[in-house]
């Protein structure tokens, strides 16, 4: 599941960077609000479109048992949606989810995307301008946790629902959709256990400092780890989502510990980058390499034996999942704070359940 980034200060120039992105994001909120404030009325004017649900997260498998079929629009919606990048295969599934589930329902999507997984201040000005144009929902997949939150809040005054999609759960959203990113990382642990009973050295590729989710991933890695006492971790450096810096890590790595029996990549595109790396240096029968996201180019990798797994997330289905919970919020359903998308470990061994389609 791909994935955020955030700005990491190493120089007194790079952190007065840092506190500009941060004034320049805080400042635009008051001027977005204004703009909004004449927004058209929310579909049912009697309700809104931030609900207090008294459950606080539902497993996506169980909104229709909970909430019923899912509503379809009275009248024709125009929703928008800003991700973080369309050069990530990740966010170009969950953008064709959005697309595809819109138009069942004839909802116009205005898509946006940042031109990169580090550009925080052209994204946010990408979802002012959205904004603008007072679309019926906000689909949101933030660079981080706090770029977008102008948006949001000037959203909440108009009373327009946002539903952030994976990665960076935002303060203030109506909902998010995601799986669970700490489970994700403990799968990786959990797979190295199971095809080294043994134990063995094992390293890490981490994805952005800034990210949500790579944190979770890390702290899901290692917290599992620790309870395999002889899984012993002995590298983890960044590659920020970034395959030839994971190459080059992972190279660094290699030569400091020869010994090593298995890698996770905190994503997919890594991954790939320490498949290369193991390569160059040796067997990668003898290091089990890992990612996550399930993109289809892991796949093509598990199938030609490189990649060993990858612990996948549901891209099109969360794209799905996006556009279906505003529908229910425009019907005034109390949509829990967090919708647990789901998440599987692809091997060789059950790849053919999981084939790589825009629909997977």
């Amino acid at each position: 599941m791909p994935s955020g980034a955030g700005i990491e200060s190493g120089s007194a120039n790079e952190g007065e960077t840092t506190v500009n992105k941060k004034s320049a994001i805080l400042g635009s909120t008051t001027a977005l609000a204004a703009l909004l404030l004449c927004a058209p009325a929310f579909a049912a004017s009697s309700c809104s479109a931030y609900p207090t649900s008294p459950i606080d997260k539902i497993e996506s498998s169980a909104i229709v048992a909970k909430f019923g079929a899912l509503p379809k629009p009275k009248d024709e919606l125009k929703f928008a949606y800003v991700t973080k990048t369309l050069i990530n295969e990740f966010w170009q599934v969950v953008a064709a989810g959005v697309k595809g589930e819109s138009a069942k329902y004839g909802i116009k999507v205005d898509l946006q995307a940042a031109n990169d997984e580090s550009s925080m201040i052209e994204q946010l000005n990408l979802a002012q301008t959205v904004m603008s144009k007072k679309p019926d929902a906000l689909l949101l997949s933030p660079e981080s946790d706090s770029n977008l939150v102008p948006v949001i809040e000037a959203a909440r005054a108009a009373n327009i629902p946002t539903v952030v999609i994976d990665d960076a759960r935002t303060k203030g959203a109506s909902t998010y959709i995601g799986t669970d990113q700490v489970a994700i990382g403990a799968k990786a642990a959990d797979f190295f256990h199971k095809i080294y009973p043994n134990g063995g050295k094992v390293a890490q590729i981490e994805g952005a400092a800034g990210s949500p989710n790579a944190r979770l991933r890390i702290k899901g890695f290692e917290d599992e780890l620790k309870t395999y006492p002889n899984l012993q971790l002995v590298a983890s450096q960044p590659g920020n989502w970034d395959r030839l810096t994971a190459l080059n890590a992972t190279s660094n790595i290699l030569r400091q510990h020869p010994d090593l029996v298995g890698i996770y990549a905190n994503n997919d595109g890594m991954a790939l980058g320490v498949v290369e790396a193991v390569k160059s240096a040796g067997d990668l029968a003898k290091v089990a390499v890992v990612g996550t996201d399930g993109i289809k180019e892991a796949k093509n990798s598990i199938i030609a034996g490189e990649l060993r797994a990858t612990v996948a997330e549901a891209p099109y289905a969360e794209g799905q999942l996006g556009v279906q919970m505003a529908l229910r919020l425009l019907d005034c359903q109390p949509i829990p704070a967090w919708v647990l998308s789901p998440q599987v470990v692809i091997t060789k061994d059950n790849l053919a359940d999981f084939p790589s389609a825009t629909g997977d």
